[in-house]
C-alpha cells in the first residue's frame, strides 16, 4: 500500500485474511465476540417513589469523587416532598451523560451506614442500572471505572450535552478475567467497600457533633454577650 509518497509492507499468514473492504478501525472489532450485554443487563431506573421515604438528599453526579474511591457523598434529606427516582441497597449504577462518563456507584447496604434494611436512595442525575449476570457489582465497578473499558465509549448523541444510550453500552466490546478471578476482586472490593462505608460515617458523625457543639456555643455565646450589654 502506497500513500503521500511512503510504502510500507507487511508480511500475514493467509489463513488470517479477512475479504472485504479496507476498514482502518479494524482494530476496535471485538475478536472475542464478549460484549457488555453478555455479561450484565442495562435498565432504566423505573421506580419512583416521594423523597420522604429516604434519609438521604437525592444522589447526583457532584456527590460521585474523582479517583478510584469506594464511597460517594451522602447528604442528609432536607427536600420535604417531591418525587424522584428511587434505588435500594447495592445497585450499580453508571452515569450516561458524556461528559460525566466514569461516574459508577454502589450504594452502600444498611448496616454499613448503622440503619435497618431496607434503605432507598434518591437519584437526580442521569444514571443507568447495570445488573450483573454474575452478582459481583464491585467487580463491575472497577471495570466500568477502567480505561480499558472507557476507550470503547462511543461519542454518544445529544448536541450540546451527548450521552450514551443503553443499546450503545450493550454493544460495547469487553474482556473481563474468569468468573473465579472477578470472584476474588469482587470479594477484596466488598471488604473495602464496608471498611470505607463505616469509615465514611463514624467522620460524617464527628464533624456534624463539631458543628452542632460549635453552633450552640456560639448560640451561649451571643446569649451571654445580649445579657452583658443590655
Amino acid at each position: 500500500m502506497r500513500k503521500n509518497g511512503y510504502t510500507f509492507f507487511t508480511i500475514v499468514n493467509s489463513a488470517n485474511l479477512k475479504t472485504g473492504i479496507w476498514n482502518p478501525y479494524s482494530y476496535k472489532d471485538n475478536e472475542l465476540d464478549n460484549s457488555l450485554s453478555d455479561f450484565v443487563t442495562i435498565e432504566k431506573i423505573a421506580n419512583k417513589g416521594n423523597i420522604n421515604l429516604s434519609d438521604f438528599a437525592p444522589i447526583e453526579y457532584k456527590n460521585i469523587p474523582t479517583g478510584e474511591l469506594l464511597t460517594f457523598s451522602l447528604q442528609d434529606n432536607s427536600v420535604q416532598e417531591g418525587k424522584y427516582y428511587i434505588i435500594g441497597e447495592q445497585v450499580l449504577l453508571f452515569g450516561t451523560m458524556r461528559a460525566y462518563l466514569g461516574n459508577v456507584l454502589v450504594t452502600p447496604k444498611a448496616k454499613w451506614l448503622e440503619k435497618e434494611s431496607p434503605i432507598f436512595y434518591p437519584i437526580n442525575s442521569e444514571f443507568v442500572e447495570i445488573i450483573p449476570h454474575d452478582k459481583l457489582p464491585y467487580f463491575w465497578w472497577s471495570y466500568l471505572k477502567s480505561a480499558v473499558f472507557l476507550q470503547q465509549m462511543p461519542t454518544g448523541s445529544g448536541g450540546t450535552r451527548p450521552r450514551v444510550t443503553i443499546d450503545n453500552l450493550k454493544q460495547i466490546p469487553v474482556s473481563v478475567p474468569t468468573l473465579e478471578e472477578r470472584i476474588k476482586i469482587n470479594n477484596c472490593l466488598i471488604q473495602l467497600a464496608e471498611q470505607s462505608w463505616r469509615n465514611y460515617i463514624i467522620c460524617r458523625d464527628i464533624i456534624k457533633t463539631n458543628h452542632q457543639k460549635n453552633n450552640l456555643f456560639n448560640s451561649s455565646f451571643d446569649n451571654n454577650f445580649e445579657n452583658h450589654y443590655v
